[in-house]
């Protein structure tokens, strides 16, 4: 048995390794895509609490927030310098594909495991106009609507190369607007009385003691850290 812990050590720590130099790398790409990152894994994590789920499930829901991005490292920097709202058609494609990618960085990290459809799924939408796969409605996991209505929210109220931020309360209007065909409505509903109650998360860039700290907490399931 001691044997087998000791290797699950060392498994986790390679893989937290691997973690942490994924995230470091996206970093050094967009420093607002990583800050972004960290800011909707406390947003989905608000909101999976206020759903009722268990804690384990919280947990996973804000690293599925944390790293729903991270396929962008794929992308070419024409994408992050971009400052027009509209993509042409070739680089829309190419965004399409960062849920895929950021899935495959991390199917391999077997703590992670239940993560990963949370990062693939998140741009699925209730209607079935979603990508990659078209899903729709009770096809797409808890975790990844709740990440999705995060994700919305961050980037509609803060600063981006190619839009100002909007108020709150346009947010929450995109949000309600979304409603059956993009987004769970119970859960937009829910997520809008947490914002409404408890407020937004301030623009300060990335939260790396947050995302260490959740990291940890879901890699101790892996093996003793």
């Amino acid at each position: 048995m001691q044997i087998y812990w000791a290797s699950r050590k060392r498994l986790c720590a390679k893989q937290l390794k691997m973690l942490s130099d994924i995230s470091a790398a996206l970093g050094q790409k967009d420093e607002y895509t990583q800050a972004h990152g960290h800011r909707v894994a406390v947003y989905a994590m608000r909101l999976a609490r206020r759903l009722g789920f268990a804690e384990d499930d919280i947990r996973y829901v804000g690293i599925g927030g944390l790293f729903h991005d991270v396929g962008k490292l794929a992308l070419s920097d024409q994408i992050f310098n971009n400052c027009e709202a509209h993509l042409s058609k070739d680089l829309r494609q190419e965004v399409n594909c960062h849920p895929l990618i950021g899935a495959a960085l991390l199917k391999d990290i077997d703590f992670l495991e239940p993560v990963v459809d949370f990062v693939l799924f998140h741009h699925e939408r209730e209607d079935g106009t979603g990508y990659p796969f078209g899903l729709k409605d009770a096809e797409i996991p808890e975790g990844a609507k709740i990440v999705s209505i995060a994700d919305c929210f961050d980037a509609v109220t803060t600063d981006r190369p190619y839009q100002k931020g909007q108020s709150i309360e346009s947010a929450f209007t995109i949000l309600r607007q979304g409603c059956r065909s993009y987004f769970c409505e119970m859960y937009v509903e829910t997520f809008i009385e947490e914002i409404e109650e408890n407020g937004i998360i301030p623009d300060n860039g990335p939260n790396y003691t947050m995302a260490r700290e959740l990291v940890l907490s879901v890699a101790a399931d892996c093996a003793p850290i």
